[in-house]
């Protein structure tokens, strides 16, 4: 039987563990029963731990001092991958989970000590703890959370907890819904509206199930303006299949609907039952910025000076969301839908300026507007599609069109939204193009195949419709698939292409840092081409090949994956270290005096505020453990995505 640890060495372990995550979240018997199960081994630097074989792993390891590094058998031949892990880093926890052998060979990069947990030990603490058995099952999820709870925290050390948009919907439902049947007459329905001073009632069927909602704005516009009289039934004055959402959404999510459906009122729904209702006006007055007053400074900006000014507010709102550890997809998308709309206004404002011909055209974000993706810091990246009217010169047509996309590139860029150095805008004749010439363009890039149309296709293959007619977009979209099919030549050197980018990870060392071109940035990598890339590249290669029509890189690896044959769990990891970076990059462009000084202030002159640094450049030795370690998780899931890519499109 083998002896329990003295008491002393159980309580300094448990203080080894506290250091790093997920044992820092530990309950603490779950903790003090774990450390009695360790032991400690040495290995010499260059010595094996782990290599593969036919039998399952036996035992998971927990590295104490030193480094180890976690390569593939042909990784040196330039196929598979490789990564590196430091103190607290756990492996190979997937296997031990799956039972199987590891698929990496473990070697100790420097003399290394090591705590060992046999695999029955393992299965029981993960039986006995909730925070380690999320962590091994959803690794980077968990990692992810712990970071959110980090920054929250923060934010609400200055701000109480009842401003975060990040809690619950049922956080701020305190009353029951008021509910009336179909058949109400609307008389009855308004004098309780009034009686109870409320601006909607839930119009429910027999068994309570929601069937639309009446608000205070249908009065005006389904009863006064429509000719109802009172004594008809609420049923004819109602918004039926209102909007709803579950109860454990987060209270963004609804901010986000209402900013995207442009309505006012989101039913909150519990175990398929109606829960209560949130308002905007629940929601943005704890902010002190309502959204409907955002949206409509927007949609009636009287000019640019207007339209800036209301660009700005979407980036101060954007900057308290990121406070309050708003993950990184919703903020980019809420950001983006957002920006749809200062775009659409720049060109109904345009329109009156310099008018574009009276015929079929849209206007199409490109690059991270086209992935919905973009963050505080993005330039412009557009293209317009027209239809040439019978009979109409084309360059007189495209001269009008320029002149018109000209002045709307000029306005976006008075909101914050810099014209774009390559020039990649529709006020370039090259890119304000027929929907034929749109084509034959495609078409050049997919045959030719060099530098620059593999450059152009990762910039122009992310394309969406963002005002006009998108019919067009959509058939671009739809004649594109086919043809991409027909190019497998094409696909497999945009993989060649994806693959010059390899995440910063290296064997000897946590990070590979490039310092700039001219080495302007000493000790940093550069989140975007290094980072984010990678996830995107692939992404975009996955959907083309599969017949994805998405263009957000998150929904195209969704979509993609059961068409790859990859598991869910999967697909999760890769998503979620795509989101982490993305992160990253949104608190790195804003910066923590920014934070500071304009989330909840003085917001006019936000922009001298920003960082003078790289807005897309870090120095992960500033990062803090926490983030330091899921960077490198966020990064490894890259370089397996990469090692996916090579496998599907060179096996």
């Amino acid at each position: 039987m083998p002896t329990q640890p003295a008491p002393s060495l159980i309580a300094s372990t448990v203080a080894d563990l506290r250091r790093h995550a997920p044992f820092d979240a530990m309950e603490l018997p779950a903790l003090q029963a774990l450390a009695g199960k360790l032991s400690l081994a040495y290995f010499a630097k260059g010595s094996t731990l782990l290599a593969p074989g036919n039998e399952p792993v036996k035992c998971m390891f927990i590295i104490q001092k030193g480094a180890v590094s976690g390569v593939e058998p042909n990784a040196q031949s330039g196929q598979g991958w490789a990564l590196t892990l430091s103190e607290g880093e756990c492996f190979p926890v997937g296997a031990l989970i799956a039972r199987r052998p590891s698929v990496l060979c473990y070697t100790a990069s420097e003399d290394t000590f090591c705590y060992r947990l046999l695999h029955e030990d393992f299965e029981h603490v993960m039986d006995v703890s909730r925070p380690f058995r999320n962590f091994a099952t959803r690794r980077i999820a968990a990692l992810l959370e712990q970071s959110r709870r980090s920054v929250q925290s923060q934010y609400t050390a200055r701000i109480s907890d009842a401003h975060s948009l990040a809690n619950p919907l049922r956080s701020i439902i305190h009353r029951d819904p008021v509910t009336v049947l179909p058949d109400t007459s609307i008389r009855v329905v308004l004098e309780r509206m009034k009686a109870l001073r409320i601006g909607s009632v839930v119009v429910v069927d027999a068994a309570r199930s929601p069937v639309g909602i009446f608000t205070e704005r249908d009065v005006l516009d389904r009863i006064a303006l429509a000719g109802i009289p009172q004594s008809a039934t609420i049923d004819v004055a109602m918004t039926p299949n209102p909007f709803s959402l579950p109860a454990h959404a987060a209270l963004f999510e609804a901010a986000q609907a209402m900013a995207r459906f442009r309505f006012r009122h989101v039913l909150v729904m519990e175990e398929g039952k109606l829960l209560g209702v949130v308002s905007e006006r629940d929601l943005f007055t704890m902010q002190r910025l309502s959204l409907g007053e955002l949206a409509k400074s927007i949609e009636q900006a009287a000019g640019a000076d207007s339209l800036a000014h209301a660009a700005s507010e979407v980036r101060r709102l954007a900057t308290a969301l990121l406070a309050q550890g708003v993950g990184a997809e919703q903020l980019t998308q809420f950001v983006t839908t957002l920006n749809d709309s200062i775009v659409s206004r720049a060109l109904t404002l345009a329109a009156t300026e310099a008018p574009p011909p009276d015929t079929t055209w849209c206007w199409m974000g490109l690059g991270s507007e086209g992935r919905m993706e973009q963050t505080l810091a993005t330039d412009q990246d557009n293209a317009l599609i027209f239809i040439l009217p019978p009979g109409a010169s084309l360059a007189a047509t495209r001269e009008v069109f320029v002149a018109f996309a000209d002045r709307v590139n000029r306005i976006l860029d008075q909101c914050g939204f810099p014209l774009c150095k390559g020039n990649i805008m529709a006020r370039n004749p090259r890119w304000c193009l027929t929907l034929d010439e749109w084509k034959e363009t495609f078409l050049h890039w997919m045959r030719s195949a060099n530098g620059e149309a593999l450059l152009n296709a990762a910039i122009f293959f992310d394309f969406r419709s963002l005002h006009g007619d998108a019919g067009l977009a959509g058939e671009l979209r739809d004649w594109l698939g086919p043809q991409i099919a027909a190019q497998p030549l094409f696909l497999l050197q945009m993989v060649n292409n994806a693959l010059q980018v390899r995440p910063p990870l290296g064997l000897l060392r946590d990070f590979v840092k490039d310092d700039g071109e001219a080495g302007e940035y000493p000790g940093t990598i550069d989140l975007k081409k290094f980072g984010t890339r990678p996830f995107v590249d692939a992404a975009r290669i996955f959907s083309l090949r599969h017949g994805v029509a998405a263009s957000n890189t998150a929904d195209r690896l969704r979509l993609a994956a059961p068409k790859m044959r990859m598991h869910e769990d999967e697909a999760a990891a890769i998503i979620e270290g795509f989101h982490f970076v993305q992160l990253l990059r949104l608190r790195n462009q804003e910066g923590a005096a920014l934070h500071a000084a304009t989330a909840w202030g003085d917001h006019q002159h936000a922009d001298s505020l920003l960082p003078p640094h790289h807005p897309n450049r870090i120095d992960p030795d500033q990062l803090n453990e926490l983030d330091r370690r899921i960077l490198k998780e966020a990064l490894r899931q890259a370089r397996k995505l990469q090692s996916r890519l090579e496998l599907d499109f060179k096996s």
